[in-house]
């Protein structure tokens, strides 16, 4: 998916917001199957990297479709860059707070978050995650596993390794995830199917040769 990623960038030019807009509603009409619009909010849990920005692209459908929303980063959203940085401004200018999650004066908030949700997004970790997770996210995914509420994964539950479905450390177990293009080996393998839930693929608009040519 790293490579096709590449070529459908790289190659045909399609940008990668335009990928990731579709990949966020792919996942906000998953939320629509666990939660309907309601005073409970959805807890978006969002990573820096492009993970997350397809977790914030989540969020922006869902405010337009009349979500209240939690949203939890694992970083200063000055950290942000690119695409997720684009999505986080659009979401501070509608109105929406991003919780600083590493800082340690915000888990009280964080914690409440957790609480009062309907159903969590977990937009932290990508396919290109290596090695033992970390903290903040550490932390995030054991608060997400303890919560007892639906969880929507981003393209691959966050501490799962997209190919060999090892868990690294800690692992989301989501109730359902959403996956881009072309299922995840480590979905299927290993520890991954105790991890996915229900696996929904989406193609958000990859030309199909391209995941013809990758499949298998």
């Amino acid at each position: 998916m790293q490579q096709i990623d590449a070529a459908a960038i790289d190659t045909l030019g399609i940008p990668r917001l335009f990928l990731m807009e579709h990949a966020g509603l792919a996942v906000a009409r998953a939320v629509q199957t666990l939660a309907a619009p309601r005073t409970q909010p959805i807890l978006i849990c969002a990573g820096t990297g492009f993970n997350g920005g397809d977790g914030l692209a989540a969020a922006r459908h869902l405010h337009a479709w009349g979500y209240p929303l939690q949203v939890l980063l694992t970083a200063p959203v000055s950290r942000l860059t690119g695409e997720p940085a684009l999505y986080a401004a659009i979401l501070q200018r509608l109105g929406l707070t991003l919780t600083d999650a590493s800082n340690p004066a915000a888990r009280p908030s964080v914690d409440a978050a957790f609480r009062g949700c309907a159903a969590v997004v977990d937009a932290l970790l990508g396919i290109g995650a290596q090695g033992p997770v970390r903290e903040p996210a550490a932390s995030l995914i054991r608060l997400m596993n303890a919560s007892q509420k639906p969880v929507v994964a981003v393209d691959v539950p966050s501490g799962l390794d997209a190919d060999s479905g090892a868990v690294q450390g800690v692992a989301v177990r989501a109730t359902l995830t959403v996956t881009f293009g072309l299922a995840k080996r480590g979905c299927v393998r290993g520890e991954g199917p105790a991890h996915t839930g229900a696996l929904i693929v989406d193609p958000i608009t990859f030309p199909s040769h391209l995941l013809q040519g990758a499949e298998g």
